[in-house]
């Protein structure tokens, strides 16, 4: 482990309270947090894992998935361990619920270069929730802002709002899991509950983010019409029609493996229930589904982006418009 001063806390009787993570955990001397990287040692919290890399990648930003932040270009992707939550279907459990991952100390100057050599126009906080890394995503997204790099933020939305409104001034885009509509999923699936993740998405909104929703569709958990309509009820009126909002299909993992893989007939239907309810740019995820991948001008219909796989060519905009009725697309294209 790599000991570094802590953020956002304070003393809370005899113990130290932490106020990154929705959580809030009271810390007793000698002890952690629920993630198991931020320690009371002597009275002052110390943030673990700080500059501890698991992963480092150049990944196309479709990947994040990002569909409306500067669509074909790189994103150079960096990871450290352990999370706040506890999902049973977690694809990256190897990473996020253990904490002796092999790692290597990096430096934010050093992912910085790195990045900008790479050609990449962006860095991104990923694979396991940056939340808990919070110190280093936020030295390292303001150097890489005084860097002319631009930096994006993967995360299961359980942060505070105070950590928030620190980041939120070096970050080009946030993408947030809205994993379900229910507490009790939340609580069952993922060790959590709801409504933090509802107040991460608002106040995403409220500072100005770009801000893109995936929502991963387990068979029996949280796919039934009646909830998928009341989460875009509360989308649409919450948020507007544009936050681009990715749907995709789960695969059996980690405890989940006895769940069967998400059909195509139930994301064609959430699909087209989203265009039913007036979402602009509803997207389909993990499945080959022509409509659910492509980017349309909601003004005259022309196709903006083409998308296979994670590539992506940008045949309709001109300067973050249509090219052919200049409607302006929501999103960062420039």
């Amino acid at each position: 482990m790599n000991k570094h001063p802590a953020r956002l806390w304070k003393i809370s009787g005899d113990k130290i309270s932490c106020g990154v993570c929705a959580r809030r955990c009271k810390i007793a001397e000698g002890k952690r947090g629920f993630c198991g990287v931020r320690e009371n040692i002597g009275g002052t919290l110390f943030a673990l894992s700080y500059g501890l890399l698991t992963a480092v990648n150049v990944d196309p930003i479709e990947k994040k998935p990002l569909y409306h932040f500067l669509p074909g270009t790189t994103t150079f992707s960096v990871s450290s361990f352990s999370c706040n939550f506890t999902c049973k279907h977690c694809q990256n459990y190897d990473l996020s619920q253990r904490l002796d991952v092999a790692s290597t100390y990096v430096s934010p100057e050093t992912v910085v270069s790195e990045a900008k050599a790479s050609g990449a126009e962006s860095i991104s906080f990923t694979y396991n929730e940056p939340t808990i890394s919070f110190e280093y995503v936020y030295d390292t997204a303001k150097l890489a802002k005084e860097h002319g790099l631009t930096s994006t933020f993967i995360t299961n939305g359980y942060l505070t709002e105070e950590a928030l409104r620190e980041l939120a001034p070096f970050l080009g885009a946030i993408r947030i899991d809205l994993k379900a509509f229910t507490d009790d999923f939340y609580k069952k699936v993922c060790g959590a509950r709801l409504q933090p993740v509802l107040d991460t998405i608002l106040l995403s909104k409220e500072l100005g983010l770009h801000l893109e929703l995936v929502t991963l569709v387990i068979p029996g958990y949280n796919d039934s019409p009646k909830e998928i309509d009341e989460m875009l009820n509360w989308v649409v009126k919450n948020l507007g029609t544009a936050v681009p909002h990715h749907f995709t299909a789960f695969m059996p993992m980690y405890q989940m493996q006895d769940v069967p893989r998400t059909p195509f007939s139930t994301l064609d239907r959430i699909f087209r229930q989203a265009k039913e309810h007036g979402l602009l740019f509803p997207y389909v995820g993990n499945m080959m589904h022509e409509e659910g991948a492509r980017t349309i001008c909601p003004e005259c219909g022309e196709l903006l982006i083409e998308r296979s796989g994670f590539a992506a060519k940008v045949p309709g905009m001109k300067e973050g418009c249509c090219k052919k009725c200049g409607r302006k697309i929501e999103g960062v294209f420039n």
